[in-house]
């Protein structure tokens, strides 16, 4: 079975190599990232590579999209991208004639934490035949969200990918490691607040930041206030260490995780690291951070000063993300869709979003993914300075 997966940012690049990196022998797995303004650069695919040798990632452009669906002819196309763009590539491959009744079996998923559930990103995903998610709650969350609006994907379930593969921290370790995140929390205050806390951390454990990307790359969501900037304008009680790369190496040496919403408390829970979710800002849908109501790692800054960390209820660990493998059901449902497909069910050819969005949207969604990203760099050099 050939499985085509086209990413179009660095987040959901890591999670289509990883989850494909589980497929089974008989399953001839390729991987390309879309170039486009949030294109992961090249350092940020190597590093993905470290972690999943073996298969090469390859770049399209937005205006070669269908010729090269066309030609490697994929039994499943695995779209892994945000809701925008995932419209986006929808249209340019209807546009290009590759979505008629022989298409191919169309499948996407949401790389992290994706709970609560939300309508939006059924309604991005209708025209999909498989949704791809990583816990039981969000099964029957999501479930719910498509019985409302009466269409949807079928779901299937998979263990997070690189929850299989987190390796133990080493004993002893002396790093208490906060995963920034792009969106939240929202505000320059609460940011600073979550270093004030990190630097008053007791005498023996080593504050690090770990961010998603280095300046200048891009990532899923743009961040406007870098935690590395507001530390350099705060007064600095002590060394703060901010690192990129993989989670994984930064949760090696850790004796603490921190953070308010990330899915990296996942991946130290499972490297054994006692961790903190912060509710010092609310716990709330926008926050993302109702999935660790019980699971009692909730905590406010306080404790982080105090370097107080705690182990997840195992009650809770069942239904979210830490399920048996023999739960998963993703590879099959794949497999049924194609054999499907190849009886001659399911010959459904999708459209483009003509009838359902007015032109100004189309056309702002292929802003977003026709140029490649030399194309934003340039206009980002054009830009005046700030100031």
């Amino acid at each position: 079975m050939r499985v085509l997966t086209l990413s179009d940012s660095d987040s959901y690049l890591k999670w289509a190599v990883a989850l494909t990196a589980a497929a089974p022998p008989r399953w001839a797995v390729r991987h390309l990232v879309l170039d486009n303004v949030i294109a992961p650069s090249a350092a940020q695919i190597a590093a993905v590579l470290r972690d999943h040798p073996g298969r090469p990632v390859g770049r399209v452009s937005g205006v070669r999209l269908a010729r090269t669906l066309r030609d490697l002819a994929p039994d499943v196309l695995l779209v892994a991208a945000t809701g925008p763009a995932i419209e986006a590539i929808r249209d340019l491959l209807a546009w290009g004639g590759v979505l008629g009744p022989d298409r191919p079996v169309l499948a996407t998923g949401l790389p992290g934490i994706s709970f609560p559930a939300n309508e939006p990103a059924i309604r991005h995903r209708r025209d999909f035949d498989v949704m791809i998610l990583h816990s039981h709650r969000e099964i029957t969350a999501y479930a719910d969200v498509i019985a409302r609006v009466g269409f949807g994907p079928r779901l299937a379930l998979a263990t997070l990918p690189f929850l299989s593969t987190v390796a133990p921290a080493d004993p002893g370790g002396r790093a208490v490691v906060f995963a920034a995140q792009a969106l939240v929390p929202a505000t320059a205050q609460e940011r600073c607040a979550i270093l004030a806390a990190l630097s008053a951390l007791p005498t023996g454990l080593d504050p690090v930041v770990k961010v998603r990307a280095l300046p200048g790359e891009r990532q899923a969501h743009n961040e406007d206030l870098p935690y590395a900037d507001l530390w350099a304008q705060l007064e600095q009680r002590r060394p703060i260490g901010f690192v990129a790369g993989s989670m994984a190496a930064a949760l090696r040496d850790a004796a603490g995780f921190v953070t308010v919403s990330s899915t990296a408390a996942l991946e130290a829970i499972a490297a054994g690291v006692p961790s903190l979710v912060l509710d010092e800002f609310g716990v709330t849908d926008e926050l993302i951070n109702t999935v660790f109501l019980d699971s009692g790692l909730l905590g406010g800054l306080d404790r982080l000063a105090a370097g107080e960390f705690s182990r997840p209820r195992p009650a809770w660990l069942h239904d979210n993300y830490f399920h048996p493998a023999a739960d998963d059901d993703w590879i099959a449902a794949l497999e049924q869709a194609v054999a499907a497909r190849r009886g001659g069910a399911g010959r459904v050819a999708v459209a483009t979003a003509a009838a359902r969005d007015p032109w100004s949207t189309r056309a702002r969604r292929q802003l977003r993914v026709l140029p490649p990203a030399w194309v934003w760099r340039g206009l980002q050099r054009l830009r005046p300075p700030s100031g």
